[in-house]
């Protein structure tokens, strides 16, 4: 099962920016991040928007916010508006009923 964490970020200004952006540049995938698959960071229109992508996947829906996602938001929660919210790929069956 696919599934992505996004956690958005408004920085207070261009120097919170570059800040969230260090961040984001220092985090080493450890091991035991197995089911990590990709870690990107997007720049909106405006200068002060990021999305931080947190993509993973494992045999069974994700249970909440990852350990990761969950340090990265707090890391960054002073420099900015943030939010942070779980999406799990669309398999074609409701969700919570086996595929």
């Amino acid at each position: 099962m696919n599934w992505l964490e996004i956690i958005r970020v408004e920085a207070a200004g261009p120097q919170e920016r570059i800040r969230v952006l260090e961040i984001c540049g220092k985090i080493r995938i450890h091991k035991k991040l197995s089911r990590l698959v990709n870690l990107r960071v997007y720049g909106g229109n405006f200068d002060r928007e990021l999305n931080i992508h947190i993509q993973w996947i494992s045999r069974s829906e994700p249970e909440g916010k990852s350990p990761l996602g969950k340090a990265l938001a707090r890391a960054i929660g002073d420099l900015g508006l943030v939010t942070h919210t779980v999406w799990v790929e669309w398999n074609g069956t409701m969700p919570g009923k086996p595929a």
